[in-house]
């Protein structure tokens, strides 16, 4: 008798679910009240909380949240009362599988508030059992995960014309779940990454309202992240993006004319260049890109007449490519292949190696950072390295005829 009953039960529950896929809301109820009844009868928690919370779906897809809720509630207070040791051992699982079911459905009906419900509450899952064994840190780095989860949710469902006001509340929204993730695994590259970029996106909004000390706040707030990050066994991309931290908090306090302050952000950020390219462990073509950035970002400095900042980034770009020699030249080309031209010229230029014996190749680079370089020796000559500057000229010269020949 208790196998038919099972069955009977598990069809009613298919059933109920079919009909709340298909909008059929007090049908799915009848079925789900016959399925409860039948719960009843075979004394399982277990069928009665997967009926508990398809029946808060379907009243939440009424537009009935409280009474959803509510149903939602007492499946939690049965795992909450429950002998997680005992017979009702799979319960946990039971709740958690039913509301990853109920979010998905939510989610292709592009129901974005009910699904956060669902993962809302299997968060309230994994609170009631590290109540129950706060030994077992599983349920933090779950209850992280779900946090992320509702940030994508947010991100899936953000309107890509949303006004700056608007805006700014959907971000501060996003930055309570990003902050809760990494909060519970600050050892997360992926959780840090994620933070840094939805602050980023904060500082922004506030730099358009050209509320700068607000943008200042969130980008402090955003280096922060980093302080669990062990610089000496970070990934380059990781020190990368610290780098940038800095530089953008540096040009929040150069707008608001805090130079000092400014300068000294500045310069924390060329420490992580110069730490990336003092590495052995990384490879020639991430260095020669990061050479390229701060020749660049030599250049953003010329034009806002930040001569020793400017100074300060094409000096350690040269003296990485003065420093290198023929045999890592070709390990350079060997890593990039193709690709490596472009970089390839850059540093022939500077080793001065093949310029006579053949025209050189353009891969767009060489001509931008010969244009950097004669802007470069402008701002030498205005410093007084009236040698270097020459030098400079010579060369950007020199390398303009070849690619015009």
């Amino acid at each position: 008798m208790s196998k038919q009953t099972e069955d009977l039960l598990n069809r009613n529950l298919n059933d109920a679910f079919s009909l709340l896929e298909t909008k059929k809301y007090k049908k799915a109820l009848e079925k789900l009240d016959k399925a409860e009844n039948l719960a009843e009868k075979l004394k399982s928690q277990d069928f009665l909380c997967q009926v508990l919370l398809q029946k808060g779906a379907v009243l939440m897809s009424m537009d009935k949240p409280d009474e959803g809720q509510a149903f939602y509630d007492k499946a939690l207070d049965i795992l909450r009362t429950s002998d997680l040791d005992g017979e009702d051992s799979e319960l946990q699982f039971t709740l958690l599988k039913t509301l990853s079911q109920l979010a998905g459905h939510f989610k292709r009906t592009d129901s974005m508030e009910n699904a956060e419900k669902c993962y809302l509450n299997k968060i309230k899952v994994h609170e009631i059992l590290l109540e129950k064994n706060p030994e077992d840190t599983d349920n933090e780095i779950e209850i992280a995960l779900i946090n992320e989860a509702i940030g994508k949710l947010y991100e899936r469902f953000k309107s890509e014309d949303m006004e700056p006001e608007n805006a700014m509340q959907y971000y501060e929204k996003l930055l309570k779940k990003r902050e809760r993730a990494f909060e519970l695994v600050p050892e997360s590259n992926m959780y840090r990454n994620e933070l840094v970029q939805t602050l980023g996106k904060l500082v922004d909004l506030h730099v358009m309202q050209q509320d700068y000390e607000s943008a200042i706040e969130l980008q402090e707030r955003a280096i922060e992240a980093f302080d669990e990050l062990f610089d000496d066994l970070a990934h380059w991309s990781d020190l990368k993006a610290k780098s940038n931290a800095y530089d953008k908090l540096g040009s929040l306090y150069a707008e608001t004319g805090k130079k000092r302050l400014a300068k000294e952000q500045y310069s924390e950020a060329l420490e992580y260049y110069e730490m990336i390219l003092d590495d052995g462990t990384w490879p020639l073509s991430v260095k020669m890109m990061l050479v390229v950035e701060l020749m660049e970002r030599g250049n953003t400095f010329l034009l806002s007449k930040e001569h020793v900042r400017a100074r300060e980034s094409m000096d350690l770009a040269l003296k990485f490519l003065k420093e290198l020699d023929k045999e890592e030249l070709d390990k350079l080309e060997e890593e990039m292949k193709d690709s490596a031209k472009g970089f390839m010229n850059i540093a022939s230029v500077f080793l001065e190696e093949g310029e006579e014996e053949e025209k050189l190749e353009d891969s767009g680079y060489l001509t931008k950072i010969t244009e950097i370089s004669g802007e470069y020796a402008k701002t030498l000559s205005e410093l007084g390295r009236d040698e270097d500057a020459k030098k400079f000229t010579v060369k950007s010269e020199k390398v303009f005829g070849k690619l015009s020949d």
